[in-house]
C-alpha cells in the first residue's frame, strides 16, 4: 500500500513546486502477527527517492514476516519534522541523520541510542573505519554508516593533457599548477555565489592541511578563538590565492551548477566539490573528468578529508528490536548498500568485500568512485563538513562572511572579527542539517 501526501514547498533544486511527502507499507506476505519497522528519510532528488524505494524493496522480500512503513521527508522540510517528532510517540525506530555535531547532540539529548553491543561489532567489522569513527560518540557506535562522498577538485583531463599538467600533490605544485592555468588564460577555480556553502570547503581544507583535525573540531565547536594565529594562516592561505586571481568571479545569483559550463568550456581549470556533482556532468564530458585530493600543505600532517556522511539512527526504545537488528544486517551484510551509494553516485563506506550478494551493478566503478574510494581509504580520519561541524550561530554567519572575503580587499581582520562575534553567541542545541 502507498500513501501519498502532497505539500507545498521548495524542491531540492530550489524551485518552488509540489513536493511528495511518502508513506509506503511494504508487506509482502505478511503473517498477522508480523513485525513492524518505521523508517524516515530525507529525500531531496527523484535518483535517491528511486535507490532508496530500491533497496527497502529487496529488505521487504528478504524479510517478509516485517511490515515496513516508510516516510519520505522532502529536504527543506525533513529537520523541522524531525526535531518534532524526536522522543515523541510518532518518532520513527529508524531515520536519517547527518553525522557531525548533530549526531552529537542526538546522543547527548538521548534522541539517539547507540547500538547494542553486537551490532556496534558488526558496524567496526563492516565499515571502513574513518567511517565508524564519525558514528562513534566516546567509546559508543550511536549510528549506521550510510553514504559517504568526500569532496576533492574536479578537472579536464585534456586540459591537464594539453598544458602539460599533473594533478597537484602538494601546495606548492597546486600553486605551479594555477599560475599555468592562469598564464594560459584559463582562471584556475570556480564557486557558487547564490550558496554559502560551496565556500565552507575552502576553508575547511585549509584548515585541515595546516591545522589538522582535531584543532578544526575544537575551532568549529567554539573551543578555539577565530583570533588564534592558526586560524589566521588558514585566511592568509585563502587571501593569497585571491590576491594572485585565481577565482573566477561569479554573478551574485550564479549556483555550484552554473559553474560547470566554465569548466566544460575549459575556461575554468578546478572545481572544489563534493562528490555529488559527479552525477551532474554533461555525459559529453564526463569521461574526460578527473578527481584529486586536496593538495598537502604541512609535512607529515595526517591526511584528514571532508566527508560529509549520512547516516541512520535509531530511536532509544527501538535500540533492542529484532526488526532493528535485521535491518541493520541487511544493510552491513548483503551488497545492497553498495548499489544504493553506485546509484547515487557516492561512495559506499563498507569496507571492500564485505557484501555477500553477488558482484556490484555493470556499471559501479565510475571514475568518481573509483577516486573517492581511494580518498577514503587513505584517509586518517574525516571532518563532517563546515556546517555539520560548527555550531549553529557560526554557520548563520559563516557563509555571508566568506562571500564577502572573496571580494577584494580580502580583509583578514573584518572575516575573523565576524566568526569570533559569532563564536561567542554560540549557546544552545544545535541544530542538525548541513552538506
Amino acid at each position: 500500500m502507498v500513501a501519498v501526501t502532497r505539500r507545498q514547498g521548495r524542491g531540492p533544486d530550489g524551485a518552488a513546486g509540489l513536493l511528495l511527502c511518502l508513506v509506503l507499507v511494504l508487506c509482502l506476505a505478511c503473517p498477522a502477527r508480523a513485525g513492524h519497522l518505521t523508517i524516515d528519510m530525507m529525500v531531496g532528488s527523484r535518483d535517491k527517492h528511486t535507490a532508496w524505494a530500491a533497496l527497502l524493496d529487496h529488505f521487504a522480500a528478504a524479510n517478509p514476516d516485517i511490515q515496513i512503513t516508510h516516510r519520505e521527508v522532502p529536504m527543506d522540510l525533513y529537520w523541522q519534522r524531525a526535531g518534532a517528532k524526536a522522543g515523541g510517540p510518532d518518532a520513527p525506530d529508524v531515520a536519517f541523520w547527518d553525522s557531525g555535531k548533530a549526531l552529537r547532540d542526538g546522543y547527548a539529548q538521548r534522541v539517539v541510542a547507540p547500538l547494542p553491543p553486537d551490532l556496534a561489532r558488526l558496524v567496526r567489522d563492516r565499515f571502513n573505519p574513518p567511517a565508524v569513527d564519525a558514528v562513534t560518540v566516546g567509546a559508543k557506535v550511536v549510528a549506521v554508516p550510510l553514504s559517504t562522498y568526500p569532496w576533492g577538485f574536479f578537472y579536464r583531463k585534456s586540459l591537464f593533457r594539453r598544458l602539460n599538467l599533473a594533478p597537484p600533490r602538494t601546495w606548492e605544485e597546486l600553486l605551479a599548477v594555477a599560475a599555468r592555468l592562469k598564464a594560459a588564460g584559463v582562471t584556475p577555480f570556480a564557486y557558487g555565489a547564490q550558496e554559502n556553502w560551496p565556500l565552507f570547503a575552502w576553508f575547511d581544507y585549509l584548515d585541515l592541511r595546516l591545522n589538522g583535525l582535531d584543532f578544526h573540531r575544537r575551532l568549529l565547536a567554539g573551543h578555539i578563538p577565530f583570533t588564534d594565529p592558526a586560524a589566521r594562516a588558514v585566511m592568509a592561505r585563502w587571501q593569497l590565492l585571491l590576491d594572485r586571481g585565481y577565482f573566477h568571479a561569479p554573478q551574485p545569483g550564479d549556483s555550484w551548477r552554473e559553474t560547470l559550463p566554465y569548466f566544460y568550456h575549459q575556461q575554468v581549470g578546478m572545481l572544489l566539490l563534493g562528490g555529488f556533482a559527479a552525477m551532474h556532468f554533461s555525459p559529453l564530458v564526463r569521461d574526460d573528468v578527473g578527481f584529486f585530493p586536496f593538495p598537502t600543505l604541512t609535512p607529515g600532517m595526517p591526511r584528514y578529508e571532508d566527508v560529509p556522511q549520512d547516516v541512520l539512527v535509531v530511536a532509544p526504545r527501538a535500540a533492542a528490536r529484532p526488526e532493528v537488528q535485521h535491518f541493520v544486517r541487511f544493510l552491513a551484510e548483503t551488497a545492497e548498500l553498495d548499489r544504493f551509494n553506485t546509484d547515487l553516485a557516492m561512495v559506499s563506506p563498507l569496507r571492500d568485500g564485505q557484501g555477500d550478494m553477488g558482484p556490484a551493478p555493470a556499471d559501479a566503478g565510475t571514475f568518481f568512485e573509483d577516486a573517492g574510494r581511494q580518498v577514503l581509504e587513505d584517509a586518517a580520519g574525516f571532518a563532517a563538513y563546515f556546517d555539520r561541524d560548527a555550531t549553529t550561530p557560526l554557520t548563520a554567519v559563516a557563509g555571508g562572511v566568506f562571500r564577502r572575503f572573496m571580494a577584494p580587499p580580502h580583509d583578514i581582520d573584518a572575516a575573523l572579527a565576524e566568526l569570533e562575534r559569532a563564536r561567542t553567541a554560540a549557546t544552545g542545541m544545535v541544530q542538525p542539517g548541513g552538506h
